[in-house]
């Protein structure tokens, strides 16, 4: 049966129902740092270091300290008012007394008498940790701290005491993540003892802020997007200009700053708000057209009106065969004359050239499998090599021997390549999963190949403005001869533009290549090494 003394009864209607019970369970109870009436003060009550005594009915109060033995006197203090309870030496054990036992209360002539006995280290051991009320939040978003408020945390002792306390810690202290499901609550005694709890709780990832940009078109054009947009930070935004028949670009304004008469532009990595208005003017002025690297008698160079079509011509050069233009706003073009349209502003093309026989990345004639079944072992390969005859070759351009390499690897053999070097406008090409395939050329110097592993790893992502591959290569480096990988994008356009930049070993995008997106939904890059790329389109 459980003894409930006077003094812990009075308590009872000043502490919530779970501290009641747990008074039930633990009657040795005391709070850290307590006040006390010293008419409430009976035998038996235990008492803390950093407690205070207050004065009731009486003019002053004496505290008279004892050894854990009761009979050892340490000290006596008068004092009137309030009296704080402090820590005395331990002479008997060692150490300091932090803990006493109310042995005797007694009056005399306005005084008030209170032995206090020091309880010795043994006969309290801190054993657990306990959240007694949970704090009043529990639910974070990303970058917060955890909060205390309201939370109640009581430390339990082998003599059936408990004390709340407030000088414990709590792991992490900073920012909270979406991973941290819970925080640890840590409580060292004075005897360096420590016990551990956790408080669950949850973590809500941060969104993203969204930023606005502001669009206008005066009189005489459009902008795209014209209005208010809002972008996800981080992300890009970009904004087509287009002036009416008749009208032309005087000037664009971004965020104020006159940035020209440019047709489109790109907010890039976007974490602040931005405005951008375009701004028009009659007439249409002549731009320029630079013509280099043709042939022909008219190239087709000069100077003419936006919208006008111009015929461009790269001619003819024995011993030389046309790769296709470049165009200096990043356009190609793969017919050696066409016609042009004449864009808002001034313009280079150049014309490509290689020696004949040489592979043209821009005009490859890609044929089925030459007779039989598909090729997948290289002692195949190498046959179907050696039996060429005259019939085989009678097709339009150089044809290709597609072949597809088994397994989890895929390493070209350079007995093949040799094979292949004695069969002049004979290409090979090796494919491995379904994003790249590799291709060799015959007519290419090929002496110095030893083989290599064409291993690779291939992702794919699409954002808001454009599409992006990634391959990785699983043994970079040399190829010791000239190649063309073949990327398939399966999302682009035929005939759109697509570029390849290379990227070094820091991941940083060191330049780009355009090329143009063929029938097959495919790109051609010469290489001459194995490096890592990112296609975006």
């Amino acid at each position: 049966m459980l003894n409930i003394t006077k003094g812990y009864k009075s308590l009872f209607y000043r502490i919530p129902l779970l501290a009641l019970l747990l008074s039930l369970c633990f009657p040795s109870m005391h709070l850290n740092a307590a006040s006390w009436d010293s008419n409430k003060l009976k035998p038996d009550t235990r008492v803390s270091a950093g407690d205070t005594i207050t004065c009731k009915g009486t003019d002053s109060i004496t505290i008279a300290y004892y050894q854990s033995n009761g009979t050892t006197p340490i000290e006596e203090i008068t004092d009137t008012g309030k009296i704080s309870i402090t820590e005395k030496p331990d002479t008997l054990n060692g150490g300091t007394y932090k803990k006493y036992t109310v042995t005797e209360v007694s009056f005399s002539q306005n005084n008030m008498r209170i032995s206090l006995t020091g309880i010795t280290a043994p006969d309290y051991i801190l054993t657990n940790l306990m959240i007694k009320t949970p704090p009043a939040k529990t639910t974070y978003t990303e970058g917060e701290s955890f909060n205390r408020s309201g939370m109640i945390v009581t430390a339990c002792y082998s003599n059936n005491s408990w004390e709340d306390i407030t000088d414990y810690t709590v792991k992490p202290s900073g920012a909270l993540t979406p991973s941290d499901e819970y925080v640890t609550i840590s409580y060292t005694d004075n005897s360096n003892k420590t016990v551990r709890t956790t408080q669950s709780i949850t973590v809500n990832a941060k969104e993203p802020d969204t930023f606005y940009i502001s669009a206008g078109a005066a009189a005489g054009g459009t902008i795209s997007d014209a209005g208010g947009s809002g972008v996800k930070g981080g992300h890009n935004k970009t904004y087509t200009i287009s002036p009416y028949n008749g009208y032309r670009i005087n000037y664009v304004e971004v965020d104020g700053n006159n940035v020209g008469a440019v047709t489109s532009y790109t907010f890039h990595n976007v974490w602040e708000n931005h405005s951008i208005n375009a701004y028009f003017m009659t007439g249409s002025a002549a731009k320029k057209l630079t013509v280099v690297g043709s042939f022909a008698n008219a190239s087709g160079a000069g100077s003419y009106t936006p919208g006008t079509k111009v015929t461009v011509d790269a001619g003819f050069v024995p011993g030389f065969v046309f790769a296709g233009w470049t165009a200096s706003d990043g356009i190609i073009y793969p017919m050696p004359q066409m016609s042009y349209t004449m864009p808002g502003y001034d313009v280079l093309l150049y014309a490509n050239w290689i020696q004949s026989g040489l592979p043209n990345a821009f005009s490859q004639i890609t044929t089925t499998n030459l007779k039989g079944t598909q090729l997948t072992s290289w002692a195949d390969i190498t046959n179907k090599l050696a039996s060429f005859s005259a019939s085989d070759l009678n097709q339009p351009g150089s044809p290709i021997l597609k072949v597809t390499a088994g397994g989890s690897s895929c390493y070209v053999d350079a007995a093949a390549i040799a094979m292949l070097n004695t069969r002049q406008g004979i290409a090979l090409d090796v494919s491995y999963g379904t994003d790249a395939s590799f291709t060799f050329y015959s007519d290419m110097d090929n002496a110095l190949f030893t083989g290599t592993d064409f291993t690779y790893t291939c992702s794919a992502e699409t954002t808001l403005f454009f599409h992006e591959k990634k391959l990785i290569f699983t043994q970079p480096g040399a190829i010791n001869t000239g190649i063309c990988l073949n990327m398939t994008l399966p999302d682009a356009q035929i005939g759109q533009t697509a570029y390849v930049y290379i990227v070094d070993e820091k991941g940083t995008e060191l330049m780009y290549l355009p090329t143009v997106v063929d029938a097959e939904n495919k790109i051609t890059i010469p290489l001459s090494a194995k490096v890592n790329l990112n296609i975006k389109y």
